[in-house]
């Protein structure tokens, strides 16, 4: 009796095991298809049939890792145990929650898919070549083609990354992407326009292809099927959101900035409005509008350069092809601007610039700008903001601009404002120069502090030469923890 009790006993968990392996094996094959739901669904009849069948349970990470929800991978994980796949799917989980250095401190085996988890937690820690050495000798899946080609995008070599990718729906998104960022937007939008309907249903997909191509048709003039795709765009993604978590730091401080002006203004005394002096200063309306102008003209000379160099007049506002035009957006800036200067207050400029002497002090305003520049890469990941391009030729427009932001403009605030100069004037720079607002109001506010102490612009200015010449003597590797 008891050995009947015992075989009915093992055909009964037989029986269970081969219906778990048959909901698996239709799930394993919805997987490969990309229907998620489907195949979530199935691989957890799976586990009803078999509460332990792990390959079930592993792909059911898989599963929620692909959907974003973390906290149910991460229980089906737990359920797991001491599996060999576990330590790489909590890498994979690891990753997803932002912890790159808790994913690369695993001891990850040396499959390819450890070997592609380590070169995906390299490329997030920013190690860019460490990262493609990895990639390079991995077998050429999907997800390896497209880390590698992303990698060679970072590194500044969009080609590369071209011929890296293959034929898959998410390969042939990213070679529409690439060939835009190339300077190839004809053919770009050509391929993009017709994979686009086979991206619904992919949200992810469907937003990145859009994205693309909303630069692409703005950035040759076609504003009909640009406003289009805009409109399809907005659908999928919360662009005022968007735009006011990027520029919330500006808007704060535009409004902080208008706050102490009306505090100013309400200071003023009636009969001060009507002092008459010979040969008055320009007034802070004036400054405004010099800003404007010379914003104006140096944002024609980068659509001149996005349209020359990729054949996309928004280019400064385009990821990679940005690095190459800030430079020149940045120094045609200061040109301007101190070009105004000369037309505008030639008879001022020895005062604006301060004694000769002082241009010494730039030996040490250029370290502590390196020191200030180190010190803000250390805490911007966490904030989540951009840097400024360390680029020689923006620390030269820079310094061109000081004779301007730390010269004029704190003499005219101080005219006008009295105490209210200094917080007025640190403001202001944060506020006209586009780029990093956090890190421009510290750097203006320090630097009006450097130009009360050696009473010269000329030491400032040369102080940014100096950092920017320093910078440029960095390994790039270096320059990316800035």
């Amino acid at each position: 009796m008891r050995r009947i009790l015992g075989l009915a006993w093992i055909l009964s968990l037989l029986a269970l095991a081969q219906g778990a392996e048959e909901y698996y094996a239709r799930c394993e094959r919805l997987y490969g298809q990309g229907a998620l739901e489907s195949a979530q669904a199935t691989c957890e009849l799976a586990l009803v049939e078999d509460p332990g069948y792990r390959p079930a349970l592993r792909l059911l990470v898989r599963i929620h890792l692909e959907k974003g929800d973390l906290a149910q991978a991460e229980a089906y994980l737990s359920r797991l145990g001491e599996d060999p796949e576990a330590l790489v799917l909590r890498g994979r989980l690891l990753l997803l929650k932002g912890k790159a250095e808790e994913a690369l401190g695993l001891p990850l085996p040396p499959t390819p898919e450890g070997r592609l988890l380590r070169a995906l937690a390299l490329r997030a820690q920013n190690r860019l070549e460490e990262a493609l050495r990895e990639a390079q000798g991995l077998p050429p899946t999907p997800e390896a083609r497209l880390l590698l080609a992303r990698i060679h995008l970072a590194l500044g070599n969009p080609e590369a990354g071209l011929a890296a990718l293959g034929s898959t729906l998410e390969e042939r998104v990213e070679r529409g992407r690439l060939l835009f960022l190339a300077g190839r937007p004809e053919e770009a939008v050509a391929l993009l326009e017709e994979v686009l309907p086979q991206t619904s249903g992919r949200t992810d997909l469907q937003r990145e292809a859009l994205s693309t191509l909303v630069l692409a048709y703005f950035g040759q003039g076609d504003w009909a099927r640009g406003q289009a795709a805009l409109g399809q765009l907005a659908g999928l993604v919360n662009l005022p959101a968007l735009f006011l978590a990027r520029v919330w730091p500006w808007l704060l401080a535009l409004g902080t900035f208008l706050v102490l002006v009306v505090l100013g203004e309400s200071r003023i005394e009636p009969l001060r409005t009507v002092e008459v002096v010979e040969d008055p200063l320009p007034g802070p309306g004036s400054l405004y509008l010099a800003v404007l102008l010379a914003l104006a003209l140096a944002l024609g000379v980068a659509l001149f350069l996005g349209k020359a160099l990729f054949a996309n007049l928004l280019a400064l506002f385009t990821p990679y092809q940005k690095a190459q035009v800030l430079p020149g957006f940045f120094l045609a800036y200061g040109l301007f601007l101190f070009a105004g200067l000369l037309l505008w207050q030639r008879r001022r400029l020895p005062q604006l610039l301060g004694p000769l002497e002082g241009w010494v002090e730039g030996f040490w305003v250029g370290p502590a700008l390196v020191l200030a520049l180190w010190a803000y890469g250390l805490v911007r990941p966490f904030l989540g903001f951009p840097t400024l391009p360390l680029h020689l030729l923006v620390f030269l427009g820079l310094a061109l601009m000081e004779p301007f932001f730390r010269g004029l403009a704190p003499w005219v605030f101080k005219e006008r404002y009295r105490e209210l100069a200094p917080y007025l004037s640190a403001l202001f720079f944060a506020l006209a120069v586009p780029g990093p607002t956090l890190l421009f109001l510290l750097l203006g506010a320090g630097l009006l502090w450097a130009k009360e102490r050696a009473g010269s612009v000329l030491g400032l200015a040369l102080g940014w030469v100096v950092a920017g010449v320093a910078l440029a003597l960095f390994p790039s590797a270096w320059l990316r923890r800035f």
